[in-house]
């Protein structure tokens, strides 16, 4: 009888008892039937509890939070709880663009509640989860769907890491959280923040840090945002105030953006990073821009998992007259077509670089000889953090890019690298995926069967 089998198999029974819920729209897993398979004996109780409440989620429902409260009370699943998964925000990413911010009252018992956080001795990992809708320091007024603008975010982060202060500060032996995963970080550099003893404090115990970035940019791609300081400015901030100062005890780390990063506007100059014992990088969105960019990567050499996430190569640049120097980007390894050049406008200038996915396959596959796992995918709306082993690797259209007045374009379904609303340069003239396909094509083949060989 099913009661008879070993601990061991129930448990991955009760897994799959689980429905779960779609991640990306923050849906929640369907318990029904493992809270059933509660009534039959003690031993499935005690079993379909860890299941259960083995993640113990702090959402937006009512503004009294009355559901996590009632799970705190709770001794059983105190002791049960293994991590905990913040979403302070209301369902800023339902499908029908349903937005409700934030009464002082509500915000007043959210603070409260996580407080409590001090309460569950056996959590490790921590999930902090604010809404992807955000507006720069230099906007006059707030749109209406954002609802945690940067004084509430910071308090917000705040108070989550007093409370696992105040944890490991105590005396009742809890364990240490060492994951910590901050979905939408604004991109806005919390230096007080990040310098503080608390901030320090926190970190000293993360072995695995998992950050997705949002910025201001419209979902329409509208130049005005890309504009904004922030852009500019927070890819340096996160090298120096987030990244040094846990170098030396990462393990896993996941550096992801909502819109391309590492080029322009800003751009994440990599060199001098140093994680000696990391062993998992997920990077999402990163843009290659220059032949030297991906060498801070390779120079991990204790990597075993690497996962390029939505990753792509910019290859040509398009500005309406202004130079790569007033536009604030670094301008080696860039050089300028003839005006005229794919036939678009005399007052479109063009910049071009050579840099091809083939050279950094072969990099990874010559640089990382400790590596066993390696992902190159593309996927719209991937789950985050993203998990690796669930994913496969294969070559798209859009791993080369351009960058113009109107923002980010990859290659659409007939391949054309878009430079305007108005003007294409032509597949005939211009088509880096077709061009590099054999070459990108041998090199991605044979890095995925030296990781594979080194597995068997």
């Amino acid at each position: 009888m099913l009661r008879d089998l070993p601990e061991e198999i129930l448990i991955l029974v009760f897994d799959l008892l689980i429905e779960r819920g779609n991640p990306i729209i923050d849906q929640l897993d369907n318990l029904k039937h493992i809270s059933n398979a509660r009534l039959v004996c003690r031993l499935w109780n005690t079993l379909a509890t860890e299941h259960m409440f083995k993640t113990v989620r702090l959402m937006f429902t009512d503004g009294e939070y009355k559901a996590w409260n009632e799970m705190l009370d709770s001794e059983v699943i105190k002791q049960t709880a293994r991590g905990v998964y913040i979403h302070p925000a209301s369902a800023d990413d339902h499908p029908d663009d349903i937005w409700n911010a934030y009464s002082e009252c509500h915000y007043d018992n959210l603070i409260r509640a996580i407080s409590r956080i001090t309460e569950l001795d056996h959590i490790t990992a921590l999930h902090l989860r604010f809404s992807r809708h955000c507006v720069g320091a230099n906007y006059q007024s707030l749109r209406d769907e954002v609802v945690e603008d940067i004084r509430k975010r910071q308090e917000i982060l705040e108070a989550v890491f007093q409370a696992i202060q105040r944890r490991s500060n105590g005396s009742n032996g809890e364990s240490p959280i060492r994951s910590l995963t901050i979905q939408n970080l604004q991109n806005a550099p919390f230096s007080q923040f990040t310098r503080s003893e608390l901030f320090q404090d926190v970190t000293r115990d993360i072995d695995a840090l998992h950050l997705m970035v949002a910025d201001e940019l419209d979902e329409d791609g509208s130049v005005e945002d890309m504009d904004g300081i922030e852009r500019r400015t927070f890819e340096s901030f996160l090298h120096h105030q987030w990244l040094v100062p846990l170098s030396n005890h990462l393990v896993s780390l996941t550096l992801s953006f909502r819109s391309p990063w590492g080029t322009i506007p800003g751009y994440f100059d990599g060199r001098g990073l140093h994680f000696p014992r990391l062993r998992t990088l997920t990077l999402g969105n990163f843009v290659i821009g220059h032949h030297d960019q991906f060498d801070w990567i390779l120079n991990q050499s204790s990597l075993v998992s690497l996962c390029l996430d939505n990753c792509s190569i910019l290859s040509y640049m398009t500005t309406f007259g202004e130079s790569l120097e007033e536009l604030h980007v670094q301008a080696h390894d860039w050089v300028q077509y003839p005006s005229s050049s794919f036939g678009i406008d005399d007052n479109v200038a063009i910049y071009g670089f050579s840099g091809t996915w083939e050279v950094v396959f072969d990099n990874i596959r010559t640089s990382l000889r400790e590596l066993r796992t390696f992902r190159f995918h593309y996927y719209r709306d991937s789950e985050f953090p993203v998990v690796p082993e669930m994913q496969s690797s294969y070559l798209d259209n859009t791993r080369y890019a351009l960058y113009g007045y109107y923002g980010w374009n990859h290659a659409d379904g007939r391949k054309d690298l878009v430079v305007s609303c108005c003007q294409s340069i032509h597949p005939d003239a211009v088509n880096r995926s077709e061009e590099t396909e054999e070459g990108d094509g041998r090199a991605l083949e044979a890095l995925v069967q030296e990781v594979r060989k080194r597995v068997d």
